[in-house]
């Protein structure tokens, strides 16, 4: 019987989003820091009216204490709740910033993306600034664990968000440009306890052992931004300013479901391990150089939230990782809470597709945040990082609000693109019980076992993966039997997929009665929305005829790449075949029909189709065990 049940949802939380002015062409000193800085006084003067958010508070114009040529864009706090929230703030801002960067231009200025600078040795001092994250908490123990997960990973966050100085004679994929310049902001501290009768000690033992005045300097300032007239939030001073609205709304998500992970923590009485400082602060410095680029030292302890104590015993064990599956690891532990806020794939496609294509070392080229990205477009052609043409783009809302990371990923390689959304949108997905009326062989009557639930069922090597599979003989005739729907006829494929070393059904085919084969293969086939013809052989995945199909897949469970050839050609199809291998992403592949007919001109014609099967939730994580084993 359910006694309780909890669901840890959302909180307020803001995002100041950050942006910089630098002078007109025709300006002396375009550049200088007393040109921006007089352009922003103009600004802040006589502030321009934003748009108002669903909440009925209109967005603000704030300037940046520490950056005098700097600017934010403030949502003031806002519920992240669910997906129509989010496109609404994600809108407003988006026009907030084309009302900003029309108003620049009338002051005299040019608004920028933060980092944005003419020349490589062009100093950027008073332009760089943070997008500032700021998260409410309601009680002390939220505050203290908070502080401590995101401190955990604030190497992650760092190398996943970190922007480099760029423009047209300059753009590097690698760090921070404003964290290595930063002398106002130190790695966030352990912290024991925030309750009011401890924190003066806490504080008094961070002076004296750490040398650290002010917990307003650390990377996550607990006590709240005051220029924001957020006190008693805790505030993020982790994430560089991002190009687009699109990334920025990206990581407020990351940083929500963080904060739902806290108030778990906080309800079933868990602690946050305490990372030695110095390994946090070797893996802090190392992502502010590299981003992405960086190894990480990782110790081999409990995880957040174990039983030990937050200072107990440590081992002398390490490892090291690169930075990109440090931050896999911690988007992993955070997709419960991806799925509790109802959280689209195009949402999180930019910070988890680049990572996952890029999770094998012979693939390189894919964009994995906005460093990468604008690196790829100084490569393609300089002028694309000019000011005028990125201040153009900022006063475009629709330019502000697409995911541009995603769009390089699929311009690189359509295909495993589309494939890897097929996985993010399996890992997005809430598990779902499949009725008990039939199990996957199709006897009726019986139960299913556990993966019926949720669960995997048990492997003989007491691991638990997908249920047993299916034979070809023993698929054609449960598809031939009572009428099946196309869920039902998914599920019995990936069954036959689960089953089979090489997924070939032309044989058993032939084995059949002529009639009977072309009825299962009509069966078999997916409606003609999911069908994609090709007139030639396919040379890769990559290929845009694939990767419709691949995405199709995705979408639908089911996909049928057909091709109606010459007989002459109907070997080199099959052998393109062979040459490509598996389909990524988990996909497979079935040849469903490999034969020859006379065509109405009395010629010879080959007909080739090949059906790619999704796979389910627990086939995506048995594949990746395979693959990583």
């Amino acid at each position: 019987m359910l006694v309780t049940l909890y669901r840890s949802g959302p909180l307020r939380q803001r995002l100041a989003k950050g942006y910089t002015v630098i002078g007109r062409s025709r300006d002396r000193d375009r550049y200088g820091l007393e040109t921006r800085a007089a352009i922003m006084a103009r600004l802040l003067a006589k502030p321009p009216r934003l748009p108002v958010l669903p909440t009925g508070v209109p967005l603000t114009l704030r300037g940046i204490p520490r950056a005098p040529a700097a600017l934010w864009i403030d949502t003031g706090q806002v519920v992240l709740h669910d997906q129509a929230m989010r496109r609404a703030v994600a809108g407003a801002l988006a026009e907030a910033v084309a009302v900003v960067a029309g108003e620049t231009q009338k002051a005299g200025g040019v608004l920028v993306p933060s980092g944005w600078v003419p020349g490589g040795g062009d100093d950027p001092a008073g332009g760089l600034c943070a997008d500032l994250h700021s998260l409410e908490v309601v009680s002390d123990v939220q505050r203290e664990l908070l502080c401590n997960l995101i401190r955990e990973y604030s190497p992650s966050l760092i190398s996943l968000t970190a922007r480099q100085l760029h423009g047209p004679a300059y753009a590097s994929a690698r760090g921070s440009a404003r964290l290595s310049r930063a002398t106002d902001q130190v790695a966030t501290r352990y912290i024991a306890s925030f309750s009011p009768q401890h924190l003066d000690r806490v504080r008094a033992g961070l002076k004296r052992n750490e040398r650290l005045a002010r917990l307003e300097a650390m990377d996550v300032n607990p006590l709240g931004e005051a220029s924001l007239a957020a006190e008693g939030d805790v505030a993020l001073r982790l994430f560089d300013a991002q190009m687009s609205i699109s990334s920025a709304m990206t990581h407020a998500l990351v940083v929500q479901a963080i904060a739902m992970r806290v108030r778990d923590l906080e309800r079933t009485g868990q602690r946050v391990r305490s990372v030695p400082q110095p390994v946090l602060e070797r893996n802090r410095s190392r992502a502010i150089a590299h981003g992405l680029a960086a190894q990480f030292d990782v110790e081999q302890r409990s995880s957040a939230g174990g039983p030990a104590k937050p200072n107990g015993a440590r081992t002398s064990t390490t490892a090291m990782v690169t930075a990109g599956q440090a931050a896999s690891a911690m988007l992993a532990e955070l997709l419960p809470y991806f799925r509790q806020l109802d959280t689209h794939p195009q949402e999180l496609s930019q910070i988890f597709l680049g990572l996952e294509l890029t999770a094998d070392a012979s693939s390189d080229g894919f964009v994995r945040n906005e460093n990468d990205l604008l690196a790829r477009w100084h490569e393609q052609d300089t002028g694309l990082l000019a000011a005028d043409r990125l201040a153009q783009g900022l006063r475009s809302p629709e330019w502000l609000i697409k995911d541009h990371v995603s769009a390089a990923n699929l311009e690189r390689a359509a295909g495993s693109t589309s494939a890897a959304r097929v996985w993010l949108a399996g890992q997005l997905a809430p598990a779902r019980a499949v009725p008990d009326r039939q199990n996957a062989t199709g006897t009726p009557g019986q139960r299913r076992p556990a993966a019926a639930a949720g669960r995997p069922a048990p492997r003989s090597d007491g691991r638990r993966g997908p249920h047993p599979g299916l034979s070809a003989d023993r698929l054609l005739d449960l598809v031939a039997g009572v009428d099946r729907t196309p869920a039902e006829i998914v599920e019995a494929l990936r069954a036959y997929c689960r089953s089979a070393t090489e997924a070939d059904l032309t044989r058993p085919l032939r084995q059949r009665d002529r009639e009977e084969a072309k009825a299962l293969r009509r069966v078999l086939r997916p409606r003609r929305a999911q069908q994609v013809s090709c007139d030639t052989p396919l040379s890769s995945w990559d290929e845009p005829a694939a990767g419709r199909a691949l995405n199709s897949a995705g979408e639908s469970g089911l996909a049928l790449l057909h091709w109606d050839v010459s007989e002459a050609d109907r070997p080199r199809v099959r052998a393109g075949l062979r040459a490509l291998g598996r389909p990524p992403g988990g996909i497979r592949s079935v040849l469903l029909t490999d034969t020859t007919y006379t065509g109405k001109a009395k010629e010879r014609r080959g007909t080739v189709e090949l059906l790619l099967v999704a796979p389910a939730g627990d086939d995506r994580t048995d594949a990746t065990e395979e693959a990583t084993r």
